[in-house]
């Protein structure tokens, strides 16, 4: 399949999940619970399928983690500001005092900073941000991990999204650890 091909797949996927996840929302009954859900399950689907194809480095979707990590941020900043707005009632000193007291509301907010500040350094101005991308597997186990207190008790959908997540990371830093032995080797040797 040529490049162009698989670009057309990522932003048709995209506009299937806006179509898909807004009609679910403006159908509801209760717009927020259903907007919490959609958004939240669409940012980490796009998540970990960025992660995914960052971790695989194929050569004919080297863009894929880029443009499929904007979908996520999309969906993530979507999902932060129906918890603000909505649930804290945009005032600060209330979300700052949930996520200091509450496991759910940390791990989806720090997940959060990090998911923007890899948005920002995709843009050539934040260029001197691109070292937080190597945070992106930190982000997805945070995100899983705020996916997986979300319900009372954790069902397969949770416990499957926390072990991929923790799968792609325990993937990703073994081969950064014995990238550096084997330098570190190299370096000793020399």
């Amino acid at each position: 399949m040529q490049t162009k091909y698989f670009k057309f797949l990522a932003y048709f996927s995209f506009i299937i999940s806006l179509i898909y996840g807004f009609y679910h929302i403006i159908k509801a009954f209760d717009f927020v619970k259903e907007a919490y859900i959609y958004t939240g399950i669409f940012a980490l689907i796009f998540l970990n399928l960025s992660i995914l194809f960052s971790l695989l480095k194929f050569k004919k979707t080297k863009n894929y983690p880029k443009i499929l990590g904007i979908f996520a941020a999309f969906w993530a900043i979507l999902h932060f500001l129906n918890y603000f707005i909505f649930d804290r009632n945009a005032q600060i000193l209330r979300l700052f005092d949930d996520i200091s007291h509450r496991l759910l509301e940390a791990s989806g907010f720090i997940a959060f900073l990090i998911i923007f500040l890899m948005l920002l350094s995709s843009f050539k101005i934040f260029k001197k941000l691109s070292k937080i991308r190597k945070l992106g597997y930190l982000c997805l186990v945070l995100a899983s991990y705020h996916y997986f207190l979300t319900p009372k008790i954790p069902m397969f959908w949770e416990w499957s999204a926390l072990i991929i997540a923790l799968f792609y990371f325990i993937v990703r830093y073994t081969k950064t650890l014995k990238k550096l032995k084997s330098n570190n080797l190299t370096f000793i040797k020399t």
